[in-house]
């Protein structure tokens, strides 16, 4: 049983050719009627709605994924003394300003990692299910891998300038040494954990702190844990979406940020400069429900590999 590093109150405990559509079209979000039923919530009112995104397929591959646009805002981030399950690391709660962004409506999942990098590491199998046992580390290569393969630049690099995970012949996961990004780059990159947060929050004028869970107030409405995943990731997109379109938000796999792990307050949205831990958030098929709260915060070795660690992919906006 792999595990992962999470800080709780202040303490380790151990668990657990591009192509760019010309106009974004809004989808209608897809309801899972015969799971409502079963399971006989209220169904949260942004069901309804719809999002703008943009299909990027893989060349010479029949794999595309999806990526939903985020819009500008501001937000409070973190937890108030409000809530009774909130450690002492998701405060103080906090105004964060996002600039608008891309967020993927999946985490990775085996088919779209396969396609870029040639192997499937899961440990559960199934090509629509989300990647695991990839670390950070592996994230960034596969951030530039993709990036580079839809003619974009890469965003993570060595100290030396050096394209991390790229040997000048192929891929590579060296899985060790440090990383640098290049916040200019227009490569395919993770979100922020401030990023991550707002995308899991959705806020809006009706409802600015969102919901418990990300997408509503029930847990087994949009989330993989412990209580109904059989101890196993599922296909992605099953459950319920929040309000901006993007699922398994909780649960399902953890997903790793940009971010290395810090008390707030920050001095900015980027998180600390230096760190041990790289921030995972949204909680893992086997975790209690209070750490698939949106504003939960979790941390993991950059190099360490786990089966219940996935990630996906978040785009600076353009144009």
């Amino acid at each position: 049983m792999h595990i992962v590093i999470l800080h709780i109150i202040g303490l380790r405990c151990a668990r657990k050719d591009t192509y760019l559509a010309q106009k974004l079209r809004p989808r209608p979000i897809q309801q899972d009627a015969l799971y409502l039923h079963l399971h006989l919530r209220p169904i949260p009112k942004h069901m309804t709605s719809s999002t703008p995104y943009f299909i990027e397929p893989i060349p010479d591959t029949e794999v595309q994924f999806r990526m939903v646009s985020i819009p500008a805002g501001t937000f409070l981030m973190g937890s108030t003394d409000e809530d009774k399950d909130a450690p002492n690391d998701e405060k103080p709660a906090h105004l964060v300003e996002i600039k608008g962004f891309y967020m993927a409506e999946y985490p990775v999942t085996q088919a779209l990692w396969e396609a870029v990098m040639g192997q499937n590491p899961a440990h559960f199998k199934g090509a629509q299910r989300p990647v695991e046992q990839v670390s950070w580390l592996d994230a960034a290569v596969f951030c530039n891998a993709l990036s580079q393969r839809l003619g974009k630049k890469p965003v993570y690099y060595t100290p030396q300038g050096q394209t991390y995970g790229w040997n000048g012949q192929k891929w590579q996961l060296p899985n060790e040494g440090d990383v640098v990004r290049d916040w200019e780059a227009d490569g395919y990159c993770l979100p922020t954990e401030a990023q991550w947060e707002y995308a899991a929050r959705a806020p809006d004028e009706n409802d600015p702190k969102g919901h418990r869970y990300v997408g509503s107030d029930y847990l087994d409405q949009v989330g993989w844990y412990r209580g109904n995943s059989d101890s196993q990731t599922h296909e992605v997109g099953l459950l319920l979406p929040n309000a901006w379109g993007l699922y398994d938000m909780s649960g399902q796999v953890w997903e790793w940020c940009e971010d290395w792990w810090g008390n707030y307050p920050k001095i900015d949205a980027l998180g600390p400069k230096e760190g041990v831990d790289r921030v995972i958030r949204g909680g893992g098929w086997g975790g209690a429900p209070r750490l698939f709260r949106s504003a939960f915060r979790g941390g993991g070795r950059p190099g360490h590999r786990y089966n219940n660690i996935g990630f996906r992919l978040a785009l600076q906006s353009v144009g």
